[in-house]
């Protein structure tokens, strides 16, 4: 049978006013992942042939989207490079998340002093500037897929571990459980079927924000040439690669740009939506 709480969502979703919008978003992130996974079984042009006779051409038959400076396949580029940038932001939204939730919990089960004092220290890195940690970071380390991941994951766990730590607190306080900790219930036995399980649902809705952010973050990393390395396409990149021929013809710069808009678009208002459904004021 249907878990209770994705039938609430799923009538949300037909008695919101929102429901088109996601729709479409959803309809639009289905066709971007399929694309992204299908990519080399789509039958599409080599993502790195150099076609020196269609240089920053439009489309064409030959090329449905055009070409880039040197001449590649836009769509193809366009395809291969979804695979990088939704990767790059899963894998540093689940690395931030498992960090985050476990340093949020454990800070929440500290002795108070400490407890304070830890959140003091998450609130510090929470504060800093993501694009100028990761600027610092990756150009003393330099930018390949790993490092790309694990520095993102590393910079958003701070806003995870925020948010677990305020939930986690609340529930620590409810009287059933202060009843189960007086009756010997230990705190990982706590922590496991009291605290995780009621904090799902707004772990989701951070990481589908957080998503999001990792994207543009990962783009504009890779827009600088401190991501991915080339010829390995990724929205960001193929849009700093070609930013110099912007006023030449805009359309190879238009491709990538808008991948990445209408995608960051469609997260946002799924994750607008999620926080919506999963509200029981709103709910109701």
């Amino acid at each position: 049978s249907p878990h209770p709480q994705a039938v609430r969502m799923i009538a949300f979703l037909r008695n919101s006013t929102g429901g088109l919008s996601v729709r479409l978003a959803l309809g639009f992130l289905a066709v971007v992942v399929l694309a992204a996974v299908l990519g080399p079984a789509l039958g599409l042009a080599d993502p790195y042939q150099i076609d020196a006779a269609n240089l920053l051409s439009g489309p064409t038959r030959a090329h449905w989207l055009g070409t880039d400076e040197l001449g590649r396949d836009l769509l193809a580029r366009a395809v291969y490079g979804a695979r990088v940038s939704l990767t790059v932001a899963a894998a540093a939204v689940v690395l931030a998340g498992v960090l985050g939730v476990a340093i949020g919990v454990g800070v929440a089960f500290l002795g108070r002093r400490l407890e304070s004092a830890a959140i003091r220290v998450v609130d510090v890195f929470v504060s800093l500037p993501e694009i100028f940690v990761a600027l610092v970071v990756l150009a003393f380390i330099g930018g390949n897929l790993p490092t790309l991941v694990a520095t993102i994951g590393v910079l958003y766990a701070p806003q995870f571990a925020r948010v677990a730590w305020g939930v986690a607190r609340g529930i620590r306080a409810r009287e059933h459980v202060l009843a189960a900790s007086s009756l010997g219930a230990g705190t990982g036995w706590i922590i496991w079927h009291e605290v995780l399980p009621n904090m799902r649902s707004i772990i989701a809705v951070q990481a589908s924000f957080t998503f999001s952010f990792a994207m543009l973050l990962e783009a504009g990393l890779s827009f600088l040439g401190l991501g991915v390395r080339p010829p390995v396409p990724s929205w960001g990149q193929m849009v700093g690669s070609l930013k110099d021929y912007l006023f030449t013809n805009p359309w190879p710069v238009l491709v990538p740009a808008l991948a990445l808009f209408f995608t960051v678009l469609a997260v946002n208002v799924l994750g607008d939506w999620l926080q919506d459904a999963l509200n029981p004021e709103l709910q109701r």
